[in-house]
Formats: structure tokens, C-alpha cells, sequence
């Protein structure tokens, strides 16, 4: 099988922890990511701000700094296994050739001080998603739960994280911010890791209307594995059900895999690392499943998506 994963926390979680890329003790590593076929991962650098006060970090933007150096380290010392990629089409071209390849993501602007300016340097190193927000309201819009939209400097983010060919991720957004981000939006945006409210009511999850919205401007949602955000029994069966529901509301080019691994205390049940996504697309197989909608979903639909973004529209 083929995966490319919208949303880890590795990064973050080496720097915390330590460890190395190739092997460690959270979700993902080298050695038990070897059986996949093919492997793109999305590293994300959160605003986090209990680092802040916990780790002694001087500002928000030790957050991206410090994991950011230690994850460059990595990938520099296993180079012949993982690649650092700057495009879909060199992720596509480093997987044919048998490495994996690592794209990185904002997660919550305050990391580069909510500056749109700072917007296309990080896109020439391989920055291919941000949010505006984490887990509180920033100068740029509202978080998850808040009532607050996008602000002026948040609209001027927006067109300039769109015009030099970075995705928006409406993750953390607040309700009232999300829409009006997809107003002003021209290119497709995307949940990284995100679930369905009508499912589960956590307010990180997206309603029905947000997840047709988001499909319309070409993006995907990427399927969380955190089980506070499915419900039911936090298992296969209500990872399943969130799948379908997305499928129903987006289609099938629309859905992606944003797992939240090394961000997520606990995942699904049956999944422990990297090599649960083996175990559910078994599981998919054996619920009819087709090995065509699967490698879309698992792989193909995010590749589309950075395609359709870097160049330029929906």
C-alpha cells in the first residue's frame, strides 16, 4: 500500500523526546514505516503554548525552530531512506525511487509571528500547509469554539499563503472564521485532521455544510485517528463510519488520511503507530473496499491536491 499522511506531530515529539527519526519510541519511524510501498509524510510545527512555559522556549517561534532544526538533522541522516521534498511532483518522483519524502506544515501562525511575509520563504523549504490558528485566537482569526472571523491581517495571510502555492488548512479554525476564510479563498483549502461533527459533536470537528463547502473549492479532509473526535467506540467501526460519511458528503477525490499521529495521547483502537494505517486498509479491504478507492484515499486525492494549489486554482 501507498500512504501519504496530512498530519503528524513527529517533529515536535523527537525534539521533546530526545529520539530519532529511525526508530523511536512514538508513532512513526523509519523502521516500522519500511512496509509501505510508498511513503510521503506531512511533518507539522504547532504554536504549542504549554511548550512555552514547559520547555523554556523564548516565543512561539522556538516551536518551530528548535523541532524544525532537530527534524532537519534527521532527515539529513537518514537521506538514503527519507528525503526532504519542496512539491508533490518531487514527493511523487523521491517515491518512485524508493525513498520516502517529508513535506512540513504550519500549525498555528504564531509560530512565524502571524506574518504573511514570512509566508513564501517557509513555502521554498517545503511548507505546504497552514493553519491560521492552533488552540487559541491569534492577530489572524479565531480558533476552534471561538466566535471570532479572520481579521484584516488574516485575509492578507490568506492571499498570500494562496498566491505562492500553499494549502489553508481549516483544521483549527473557529465556525464563524471557516467561513469566511472559504469566502475569500481561491484555490482549494483542506482539514488536515479533522472528523465529522454530525458523528461526533467536538467542536474540531466540521458540520455537514463545512465539509460540502470545503469539497466545492477542490480540497480534502484528512481522517483523524484521535477518539475523543469519533465517538462511538473509538475503534475501526467509528473510523469506518467517519470515512463514509465524508465519502457521502465529498465524494471520493475528496477524503485523504491525517492521522494525528505523536499528537494524540491515545489513537484508535487497533491502530498504535504507523503501521495501524496497514491494519484499517485491511479492514476497508475486507468492508468491499476496492484497492483503486483506497490508494486514492490513502494516497492519490492529497497528491491531486498540492498539484491543484501549486498551480494556482481550483
Amino acid at each position: 500500500m501507498r500512504l501519504f499522511d496530512a498530519h503528524c506531530d513527529t517533529a515536535y515529539a523527537l525534539w521533546k523526546r530526545g529520539e530519532g527519526l529511525e526508530t523511536n519510541t512514538g508513532h512513526v519511524d523509519l523502521r516500522r514505516a519500511a512496509f509501505l510501498d510508498a511513503y510521503t509524510q506531512i511533518f507539522a510545527f504547532c504554536s504549542y503554548a504549554g511548550a512555552l512555559a514547559e520547555f523554556g522556549f523564548a516565543d512561539c517561534a522556538d516551536a518551530l525552530r528548535l523541532p524544525l532544526a532537530v527534524l532537519r538533522r534527521e532527515l539529513e541522516q537518514n537521506a538514503a531512506r527519507i528525503v526532504s521534498v519542496r512539491s508533490a511532483a518531487e514527493a511523487r518522483a523521491c517515491n518512485a525511487a524508493g525513498k520516502m519524502a517529508a513535506l512540513f506544515s504550519l500549525e498555528g501562525a504564531e509560530v512565524i509571528g502571524c506574518d504573511p511575509e514570512r509566508l513564501a520563504p517557509l513555502r521554498e523549504q517545503g511548507f505546504v500547509l497552514a493553519t491560521l490558528t492552533w488552540n487559541a485566537d491569534n492577530a489572524l482569526a479565531g480558533c476552534r469554539g471561538s466566535e471570532r472571523g479572520l481579521s484584516d491581517r488574516g485575509r492578507a495571510f490568506v492571499r498570500v499563503a494562496q498566491s505562492c502555492g500553499m494549502v489553508l488548512d481549516v483544521s483549527h479554525l473557529g465556525d464563524r472564521a471557516f467561513w469566511e476564510l472559504v469566502d475569500c479563498a481561491r484555490a482549494p483549502i483542506m482539514a488536515s485532521h479533522s472528523d465529522c461533527r454530525a458523528l461526533c459533536g467536538h467542536p474540531r470537528n466540521l458540520t455537514d455544510d463545512q465539509l460540502r463547502a470545503l469539497a466545492q473549492t477542490g480540497g480534502v479532509v484528512g481522517l483523524n485517528f484521535y477518539p475523543p473526535f469519533l465517538g462511538g467506540g473509538g475503534d475501526f467501526d467509528a473510523l469506518r463510519a467517519h470515512l463514509e460519511h465524508l465519502l457521502t458528503l465529498c465524494g471520493e477525490r475528496h477524503v485523504c488520511m491525517g492521522g494525528d499521529l505523536d499528537g494524540c495521547d491515545v489513537l484508535a483502537r487497533g491502530i498504535s503507530d504507523i503501521r495501524g494505517y496497514s491494519a484499517f486498509y485491511d479492514e476497508l479491504r475486507a468492508h468491499g473496499y476496492d484497492e483503486a478507492l483506497l490508494d486514492r484515499l490513502f494516497y492519490t486525492n492529497l497528491m491531486e491536491l498540492l498539484d491543484a494549489v501549486e498551480r494556482g486554482g481550483r
